[in-house]
């Protein structure tokens, strides 16, 4: 009896075991790290390079693109903080020639860096992550290849609209009416935009989801469509639609037909177009983000070779790629810098062995 209580012990280190491990093995990162051994040296380096990289993100705005190579282990990881916009979808893509590399890219939430809350992460059969903003948003952008590995990669990060545009064949000169524009003499504001096109133009479900309302109701909106949408949670209004296609409790997936372009409700008389509004839990959104469409950056590389270089003047280390970006500190001629990336004609480098920052070249 007496190894009774180290045998319940046991038992029960066994279970946490158990379950602590699939959690560690929940994201990439995590399967890769617990292959490691804790007292690794170099793996506790490279580990080390991301908490300290995430504790101290460099700042870059959208359309971003570079290339990278790494292979100092002490700065192996790439951190950028990004401001995302409700209803936008942020986009990283990666390509390489090297078909035996591989590097961890990954979003992070940008408010709880501490505990590192992943947002989104490559996956071995992808070279894109992306993840969509129900608000106004911060992420933080994590690149750190594996360790040995020092391929070049090249970088796009852009952002797109959230949401398919609604109505078949229009883009964004098809919006000619904005949010919080003047509505019967100024006494409410337009709680949507307003798409034109002529009549009869299949009107699209923006997202997978199902039909809250479909018909008419109500001296405004006229035949009209409620879309529930599954990927952000928002409710989506198309109003003055000529006939509707769908009805209340249908399953729609993106891009199915929910009605036609019309005028009916208080746009009688008026051109054919489509009233879209977004709604969440507090009420009307401006939607603009949602569907607006953004030019893809054609895609670019930088040439350079992953070196250690010496400063030849006095010049400054930026928190970003522009000179509107504050200083983060001032190197002195002589001062030896390592560069990992190349964005135009700035370098993503590490000053004195710790400190990351942008310098132009």
């Amino acid at each position: 009896m007496r190894y009774l209580p180290i045998f319940i012990l046991f038992i029960f280190l066994l279970q946490a075991c158990q379950r602590i491990r699939p959690l560690l093995q929940r994201t990439e990162r995590g399967k890769y790290e617990s292959s490691f051994r804790k007292d690794d040296s170099l793996f506790n380096r490279w580990k080390s390079a991301h908490d300290q990289a995430m504790a101290a993100p460099l700042t870059i705005a959208l359309p971003y693109q570079a290339t990278l190579q790494i292979a100092d282990v002490a700065a192996s990881a790439l951190v950028y903080q990004i401001a995302v916009k409700q209803g936008q979808r942020l986009v990283a893509e990666l390509s390489t020639l090297s078909d035996s590399s591989r590097i961890f890219l990954e979003f992070f939430d940008g408010h709880a860096f501490s505990n590192k809350k992943l947002l989104a992460e490559r996956s071995d059969l992808s070279n894109e992550v992306n993840w969509s903003a129900n608000r106004d948003d911060s992420v933080r952008v994590s690149l750190q290849p594996l360790l040995h590995d020092s391929a070049v990669y090249h970088l796009k990060i852009y952002a797109q609209p959230a949401y398919h545009f609604p109505v078949l064949g229009k883009d964004n000169r098809a919006i000619q009416s904005f949010w919080g524009a003047d509505r019967d003499g100024g006494a409410r504001r337009h709680e949507g935009i307003d798409i034109f096109a002529t009549r009869g133009t299949p009107v699209l479900a923006v997202a997978d989801g199902h039909v809250g309302f479909a018909g008419e109701r109500g001296r405004l909106g006229g035949k009209q469509v409620w879309l529930q949408e599954k990927e952000l949670g928002f409710r989506i209004y198309y109003a003055h639609l000529d006939s509707t296609s769908v009805y209340t409790g249908d399953a729609v997936a993106l891009g199915d037909t929910l009605g036609f372009v019309g005028n009916t409700g208080n746009a009688a008389g008026g051109p054919p177009h489509l009233h879209f509004g977004v709604y969440g839990s507090g009420g009307a959104v401006d939607p603009l983000n949602f569907v607006k469409k953004i030019t893809v950056p054609s895609g670019r590389t930088y040439s350079f070779n992953m070196k250690q270089i010496r400063v030849t003047k006095n010049t400054q280390l930026r928190q970003g790629p522009d000179v509107t970006y504050p200083a983060r500190l001032q190197l002195q001629a002589g001062e030896d810098i390592k560069v990992l990336a190349r964005t135009g004609n700035w370098w993503h480098v590490m000053a004195r062995d710790s400190i990351p920052g942008f310098v132009f070249q």
